[in-house]
């Protein structure tokens, strides 16, 4: 099964020499979802993802040689982002030399993901393609999950608070729930602006709405359940098309209760019944909450007001811990300045997003708030290509705001 990695990974590296670097870098966006399905492979020591990583930073790398098209405000936030998540690895690389490796690989991922997808896409039509191999790059999780739900099987065993989670061949929740909301947003991005022509695309789009909220739902996830309700808020609040987006929501909300009724309902109420009852006064621990991670987080706290130097506490250890905070984690790794800055570049982030063209702010406030509530739960500073997806298309929504207008054909 290793091979099917490896020969994806081989296809993108030929793609970028014979064909170019987008080519490339749509086979690599059309797969990844597959690549993800071998987590827990290894090459040459590196598990594929990592591989996979380093691939990406060799291939694509020379883009960077067009850096000076790009504006000094997206720049400048680069920067802060980068030194807000890089400073404890000039003291990690000695204690830990390679887990602090992995972690430059991710840094020189998260450095490209500012620029890869503001370079590569120019016009209409390449935007078009990205979208679409976006959205068939959802295809793979979403279809795992419909035969699960169909059959019972269940190939990995998770489960939360008695629920058991169809996470299919991936590590955890958090794959299956990402590639289902970015093919929604890619869904909807698609038909707003371009003409959606053909009787078998609409009911291909259909398929994979519907698919994907059945397909989100059945990993019960707090997170995802957050990330619908924010993106439901915004879009009746900002959208200029509401009917067509609370078209989607009656779609996938209404075909998830005719097809489920009322176990739909009661699900959603145990996948909080820990929240619910501390609510209530019945638990008394508020740690036990959010799927214990206050545990986790309390014991990481405590790490680092009795056992961090002052040194350490200021400018970080250089290396990873499974805190499931984003915010934490750059407190561990690196430090007090590495947190003031991170939340800087957050800062910035949002006055970038109320500064986009009235027409595509939205589509920037949706990936800015997945990507916030996963910062809580999460650690998206880890994942290279969730930060390709979110901070490249952040960035082209600023500075090329004519990509998202309306098309007329």
């Amino acid at each position: 099964m290793i091979f099917v990695p490896i020969i994806i990974l081989f296809i993108i590296t030929i793609y970028r020499i014979r064909r170019g670097m987008f080519d490339a870098f749509l086979i690599l966006v059309a797969t990844k979802s597959i690549v993800d399905i071998f987590w827990n492979y290894e090459i040459f020591g590196l598990s594929i993802l990592s591989f996979q990583g380093v691939l990406i930073a060799i291939i694509f790398f020379p883009m960077l040689k067009n850096i000076s098209q790009i504006p000094k405000y997206w720049k400048n936030t680069l920067v802060i982002y980068l030194i807000s998540i890089s400073i404890g690895l000039l003291w990690g690389i000695i204690l830990e030399p390679f887990k602090s490796l992995e972690l430059i690989v991710i840094n020189v991922n998260i450095y490209l993901s500012f620029f890869l997808i503001p370079f590569f896409i120019k016009n209409k039509e390449q935007l078009k393609k990205l979208l679409s191999a976006i959205i068939i790059c959802g295809v793979t999780p979403i279809l795992i999950s419909l035969f699960q739900i169909q059959t019972g099987v269940i190939f990995t065993e998770r489960d939360t608070v008695g629920l058991s989670r169809y996470v299919g061949f991936y590590h955890d929740a958090f794959p299956v729930r990402f590639y289902g909301f970015f093919t929604l947003f890619s869904i909807f991005v698609y038909q707003y602006i371009f003409d959606v022509k053909g009787v078998i695309i609409k009911l291909l789009f259909a398929f994979l709405i519907i698919s994907s909220f059945i397909s989100i739902y059945f990993v019960f996830s707090k997170a995802a359940l957050m990330i619908f309700f924010l993106w439901s808020f915004s879009f009746i609040l900002l959208s200029k098309s509401k009917i067509n987006f609370l078209f989607l929501i009656v779609i996938g909300l209404g075909t998830l209760f005719l097809i489920y009724g009322n176990s739909v309902l009661l699900n959603v109420e145990q996948l909080f019944v820990k929240e619910i009852g501390f609510q209530n006064n019945t638990l008394a621990d508020n740690r036990y909450v959010l799927a214990g991670r206050g545990f986790i987080w309390e014991s990481y706290i405590n790490k680092w007001i009795d056992d961090f130097s002052i040194i350490s506490k200021i400018f970080g250890l250089g290396v990873n811990k499974p805190v499931h905070n984003e915010f934490l984690r750059i407190l561990i790794v690196n430090g007090i300045f590495g947190l003031i800055l991170f939340i800087i570049f957050l800062l910035r982030i949002m006055n970038i997003i109320l500064n986009c063209s009235a027409e595509s702010k939205i589509f920037a406030i949706m990936l800015f708030s997945m990507y916030f509530v996963d910062t809580i739960g999460l650690v998206p500073g880890v994942y290279y290509y969730y930060n390709i997806l979110v901070w490249g298309m952040i960035g082209l929504i600023y500075y090329k705001p004519h990509l998202f207008k309306k098309h007329n054909s």
